[in-house]
């Protein structure tokens, strides 16, 4: 399994939202190619439930809201990147959040969808990958790290 599998160059974005709801927004506003097949304001609502449930921000710098969702063919990501960094991600530690995976699966696709979440979460661990992209100036370099897991 490779992150480039599920992630293409048009599905980065340096965000310009600076609160959570503007990024998740912007997030959601890029996977408009993928979401036609399940909706957009259906995708939104199901990364805003996920959201209630738990602050997907995991701490580091990350946030990884996730969903599955019936209608999809398969898992698909988006990625935003903020320099500023989000301070009301509402992460683990507290701290703003400066890079976002939006993964969205097919429901009943858990083996993909776990192993997809374990991908991201391990390239991303690195301190140095996750300082490269929210250094990146633009998306296809951020795109480049991603997918080759080093800077």
């Amino acid at each position: 399994m490779e992150i480039s599998d599920y992630l293409t160059l048009e599905h980065v974005v340096l965000l310009t939202g600076t609160t959570k709801a503007g990024a998740l927004d912007e997030l959601v506003s890029t996977a408009d190619d993928f979401s036609k097949s399940v909706g957009k304001e259906t995708l939104r609502q199901a990364v805003w439930d996920r959201e209630k449930m738990m602050s997907t921000g995991i701490g580091q710098g990350l946030g990884i809201p996730h969903v599955r969702l019936a209608g999809l063919s398969d898992a698909v990501m988006v990625v935003g990147v903020s320099r500023a960094g989000i301070a009301d991600y509402e992460s683990l530690d507290n701290q703003p959040v400066h890079i976002i995976v939006l993964i969205a699966a097919p429901q009943g696709k858990h083996e993909i969808y776990i192993r997809l979440l374990a991908k991201v979460a391990n390239v991303l661990k690195q301190d140095d990958v996750r300082k490269a992209i929210t250094e990146a100036d633009d998306p296809a370099e951020v795109y480049r790290i991603l997918t080759e897991g080093k800077v």
